[in-house]
């Protein structure tokens, strides 16, 4: 039995999907689950911008940017914790804003081995959500798995005449 890319390529996506959020949530899980692979340092910074702003989901953001120097040179940065980026409650982000109002002077980690990646909380992580999301797919592969076994095997046999 020959394999048709064109005829699977919806299973073929959403079996590439979580190579796709790899990729692009790399960071957030390596916070996640790999903290200990990220050696921290302490360092000073100053709130730029200590936002809400709306999206779809999560319905509230928030939108703080940071500032920090290492050896000299000047960094920016949004990421407040691992994974978490807003609610859909206004009043669970109003509490991280004001947590960091404009002006505050915060502590900042950044990555030794990469300056500009950095973190106000590192332990603040949404792991249960990264693990609820694997549940998700795994269950969702084995579903894949198990209609594929069963239309392979449920087609009508062709009697010679």
């Amino acid at each position: 039995m020959k394999f048709s890319y064109k005829e699977h390529k919806e299973i073929l996506l959403f079996l590439l999907l979580p190579i796709i959020i790899l990729v692009f949530r790399f960071d957030d899980i390596r916070g996640s689950f790999f903290l200990n692979t990220i050696e921290f340092i302490e360092t000073d910074g100053q709130i730029n911008k200590s936002d809400i702003s709306h999206g779809s989901k999560p319905r509230f953001r928030f939108d703080i940017i940071y500032q920090y120097k290492v050896n000299g040179k000047s960094y920016e940065s949004n990421r407040i914790g691992f994974g978490f980026k807003g609610s859909d409650k206004k009043q669970n982000v109003d509490l991280i804003i004001n947590r960091y109002p404009i002006g505050k002077k915060v502590a900042v980690y950044f990555d030794k081995s990469n300056p500009s990646f950095s973190v106000l909380e590192p332990e603040r992580n949404s792991k249960f959500g990264f693990i609820f999301l694997s549940v998700l797919y795994l269950m969702g592969v084995g579903l894949v798995i198990y209609a594929l076994v069963k239309s392979r095997y449920n087609k009508p046999f062709k009697q010679d005449k």
